[in-house]
């Protein structure tokens, strides 16, 4: 996996205030290629904070996988580095489209949806967070879609899908998002 160079914690901390509080303003100068992936790797870890695996045993490790964007898998390493959630170790990295690995979140890039369609399919109904970048995501199964809105990182989640899996989504993350369904909007 070709390296990014370490991304500096202050930037970590204000892309994790990004993600957080949607603080951006409509009209703002569009963000450079490092900050639109700090902010998409904060939102993961965000969206990995406020999810509940139940089946997951106590302390063990919780893996946040990458498909298609090393710039991301790199950015999500920094952020989660030497950072728990609940008791449980978080081990990001980069997957190939074809798997391989165990993941509790799936982020997969909007450029290679297609080559990880099978991993997808084979993920829906399983206690696994699938997000990307890709459009239409969400209301095409997914469960987490990444998107821009006025200058402005957005979420929608799939609400169908998250029930269709074991998982548990916070209310407050709820509560941020655009909530979907399958093939239609609410």
């Amino acid at each position: 996996m070709p390296s990014i160079g370490r991304v500096s914690r202050p930037r970590i901390a204000i892309a994790l205030l990004l993600a957080c509080t949607g603080v951006a303003r409509a009209g703002a100068a569009p963000p450079d290629a490092t900050s639109d992936v700090e902010v998409k790797a904060a939102f993961l870890y965000n969206f990995a904070k406020f999810a509940e695996w139940p089946a997951l045993a106590a302390r063990s490790p919780l893996f946040l996988c990458v498909v298609g964007d090393d710039r991301i898998a790199a950015a999500l390493s920094a952020v989660t580095q030497g950072q728990t959630i609940e008791s449980h170790a978080i081990e990001a990295s980069r997957m190939p489209a074809s798997g391989g690995k165990p993941c509790h979140l799936l982020f997969v890039s909007q450029s290679s949806v297609r080559d990880a369609s099978p991993l997808l399919d084979v993920s829906k109904g399983q206690p696994i967070l699938t997000v990307s970048d890709a459009e239409r995501f969400a209301s095409s199964g997914g469960m987490i879609e990444l998107y821009m809105e006025k200058g402005r990182m957005r979420f929608a989640i799939n609400v169908d899908a998250i029930q269709r899996s074991t998982l548990h989504v916070s209310s407050r993350l709820l509560s941020l998002a655009k909530i979907v369904r399958d093939d239609r909007e609410r």
